[in-house]
């Protein structure tokens, strides 16, 4: 199947209103232009997935880069709705309970309606508040720095960065770049700045010949583990295969983690909503 056809069944499957840059694109694919221009153009692709379908487009692989993409938002997507989906319950206790927390003074009237009105819209401002600064490029870094020294959490944190670079890493290799020419695009993933500015070094290491196995070693990119499989890959011609396969590897690591934070979430939120209602 074309990607043409491919975008247009696609649009098929949408509501009415969400049809349109799907099948411009596919419209402007029939034209001549490439995926990755119209793509990026109508909106329905990130800049670096439209970098990377360039990429494959440009060196005969852009069967193999949609794979990888369709394969990583599939976990990706799996990953996060499956932590939504296990704190709904607990976010509503949560709010019921801070809600709730008022209210005998308000039938004790001890709080006026207006002063409850009041505290509650002052929670849903600082819950706004919350939401606006995690969208936020800055904070994200700042959190991600802040998450690799909290050593309660800074394992299962490096083990994030480690995947989402390596896969980055992979995805570029496979779709036909050199390692020279991927390190520094992959090195982009990394939210740090100072992953980025550690992890830069490895494309000089690489340029002046060292392994790629052993430069990602030496810059903490990969552990031991990550180490002999991507030697036993660049020593037999595999490298490709085993980046792929270090990268899974670790992004099972981050789901098993990720669903236990889901496992005890929700425990901590009924104790926090118990120490409230005990604090009355």
């Amino acid at each position: 199947m074309t990607v043409d056809r491919g975008l247009d069944i696609w649009a098929e499957q949408l509501p009415a209103r969400q049809r349109g840059p799907f099948q411009a694109t596919a419209q402007q694919v029939r034209s001549g232009q490439r995926l990755d221009h119209a793509g990026r153009g109508n909106g329905i692709l990130l800049p670096w997935e439209a970098r990377l379908l360039g990429i494959g487009s440009a060196h005969g692989r852009l069967d193999r880069v949609l794979a990888d993409l369709a394969a990583h938002h599939e976990r990706v997507t799996g990953r996060w709705n499956r932590l939504r989906m296990r704190l709904v319950f607990p976010g509503a206790i949560l709010m019921l309970g801070f809600l709730a927390l008022p209210l005998p003074r308000l039938f004790a009237g001890q709080l006026s309606p207006s002063g409850y009105l009041l505290q509650n819209l002052v929670l849903a401002a600082m819950l706004l508040l919350l939401w606006a600064l995690a969208g936020n490029a800055r904070v994200q870094q700042r959190f991600s720095e802040l998450i690799l020294r909290c050593r309660p959490v800074s394992r299962p944190a490096w083990q994030y960065q480690r995947y989402r670079f390596l896969q980055q890493l992979a995805s570029l290799y496979n779709a036909g770049m050199t390692l020279p020419e991927a390190l520094p695009l992959a090195v982009l993933s990394c939210e740090p700045a100072r992953l980025r500015q550690q992890w830069s070094l490895i494309e000089t290491a690489v340029r002046k010949g060292s392994g790629i196995s052993e430069a990602l070693h030496r810059y903490q990119a990969l552990d031991d583990t990550g180490f002999a499989l991507l030697h036993s890959g660049e020593v037999s011609g595999r490298l490709g295969e085993m980046l792929a396969h270090e990268s899974e590897r670790l992004g099972k690591h981050v789901t098993l983690w990720l669903d236990g934070l889901v496992a005890w979430l929700p425990r901590l939120a009924y104790i926090l909503v118990l120490l409230l209602l005990l604090g009355l």
